[in-house]
C-alpha cells in the first residue's frame, strides 16, 4: 500500500506573492443570489433568473411525481439527482456532522440571511463562475426559519458524465488521472483566494473530457492569499488520499503521482 512523501512547504517568490495577493475587485451585487420571500419564515434564493424556480423545486417528492428523480447520493447531507425538462440538477439538504448530528441533524442557528449556508454557498459559487473556475453552476437555495433555527437546501447544475477522484482511483482507472493538471486546477483556486474547507478526493471530479472540477463549497470562502491556509488545503487533500489508501487495498496513489500533483500546483 503506497504511502505519500511529505508535502514541502509552499515557497512563493516575491513577484509571485504580489500576483497572488491581488484579488480581483467585483461588484458584490452581481455575485449575490436574488431573494424571494415565500412567507414570513421561508426564503427562496435564486442564482439563475432565467429559471422560474419555486419552493417545490426543493422537495424531492415534486420531482418524483414528474418522474424526474434520477437517483440519490451518499455523504453527510441528503442528495438527490434530478433529470428534468428544465435541466439536470443536484439537490442537497444541509445536514450536520459529528456528535451534534445525533440529536440535531439539520437545524442551524439563524443569525440572518447573509449568514445562512445556502446564501453563502450560492454567493461563492456565483463569484467562482464569474472567475471561470471549474465549479457547478448555481441554481438556487431555500431556507425556512422556525423558533430561531433554520433548515435549508441547495440546488446546483449537474456536472455531466463526471466521477469523483475517489471512484476513479478505486476502480483502477488511474490512466485517466492527470495529477499535474489537478495540481494546476487547485492552484487556480488559490490564486483567486478560494479556500476550500474540505478539499478531499471525493470533492474533485473528472468528466469524460478529462476536465477537472471541484465541488461542495459549504463553509468555504474567498479570502486573502496566505501560505498557511493554502498549505493546509494541500495537506488536507494529501491526508484524504492517505486515509483512503489505508482503508481500501485497491486504492493506490504513488509517490510519483503525488509529486506530479505538486509539480502542477507549483508550476
Amino acid at each position: 500500500m503506497s504511502k505519500f512523501i511529505g508535502t514541502p512547504q509552499i515557497g512563493i517568490r516575491e513577484q509571485t506573492r504580489r500576483k497572488l495577493c491581488r484579488i480581483k475587485d467585483y461588484d458584490k451585487a452581481s455575485n449575490m443570489p436574488q431573494t424571494i420571500n415565500i412567507s414570513p419564515s421561508t426564503v427562496l434564493l435564486t442564482s439563475d433568473p432565467a429559471l422560474q424556480i419555486s419552493e417545490s423545486w426543493f422537495d424531492p417528492t415534486f420531482w418524483q411525481s414528474k418522474n424526474a428523480l434520477a437517483g440519490t447520493g451518499n455523504g453527510r447531507g441528503e442528495v438527490w439527482f434530478i433529470n428534468s425538462e428544465f435541466g439536470r440538477f443536484v439537490l442537497r439538504r444541509y445536514r450536520r456532522g459529528g456528535l451534534i448530528a445525533k440529536f440535531n441533524k439539520s437545524r442551524f442557528l439563524f443569525t440572518g440571511k447573509s449568514n445562512s449556508r445556502p446564501w453563502l454557498e450560492l454567493s461563492l459559487l456565483e463569484k467562482m463562475n464569474a472567475l471561470n473556475l471549474p465549479v457547478p453552476r448555481p441554481i438556487g437555495g431555500l431556507y425556512s426559519v422556525s423558533t430561531g433555527f433554520y433548515q435549508a437546501q441547495l440546488l446546483t447544475e449537474t456536472i455531466d458524465d463526471a466521477k469523483d477522484l475517489f471512484d476513479i482511483i478505486k476502480s483502477d482507472q488511474q490512466e485517466h488521472v492527470n495529477w499535474q493538471a489537478i495540481g494546476s486546477v487547485i492552484k487556480r483556486f488559490h490564486e483567486n483566494g478560494i479556500y476550500h474547507s474540505d478539499l478531499n478526493c471525493h470533492n474533485i471530479m473528472i468528466d469524460k473530457q478529462n476536465k477537472i472540477w471541484v465541488i461542495d463549497f459549504d463553509k468555504c470562502e474567498q479570502r486573502t492569499q496566505q501560505d498557511e491556509w493554502m498549505q493546509s488545503n494541500i495537506d488536507r487533500l494529501k491526508r484524504s488520499l492517505d486515509k483512503e489508501s489505508n482503508k481500501h487495498s485497491n486504492f493506490r496513489v504513488s509517490e510519483k503521482q503525488w509529486l506530479a500533483f505538486l509539480e502542477g500546483y507549483h508550476g
